[in-house]
């Protein structure tokens, strides 16, 4: 995160969102100009990082990952 220069953001206001029960976002950053969160993957049981995103003015979660490293590799 450090060698990015990822922001660790304390809270984000997202007024639309279509978040499940289980996708409250646990840690969030900002990677470039991506938000991605920490969140708990309940067909998984773990915790994988999400990219949110924003189609018709809705925040959603687009793509998921293991690690951050995975993360890293894709963006």
């Amino acid at each position: 995160m450090n060698r990015h220069h990822c922001e660790i953001l304390p809270e984000i206001k997202l007024s639309k969102t279509n978040f499940s029960k289980y996708e409250t976002p646990r840690r969030m950053l900002k990677y470039g100009g991506v938000y991605v969160a920490e969140i708990f993957d309940d067909e998984s049981n773990r915790l994988v990082w999400a990219v949110l995103s924003k189609r018709k003015g809705i925040y959603h979660f687009s793509a998921f990952f293991d690690s951050l490293d995975m993360l890293e590799q894709s963006l």
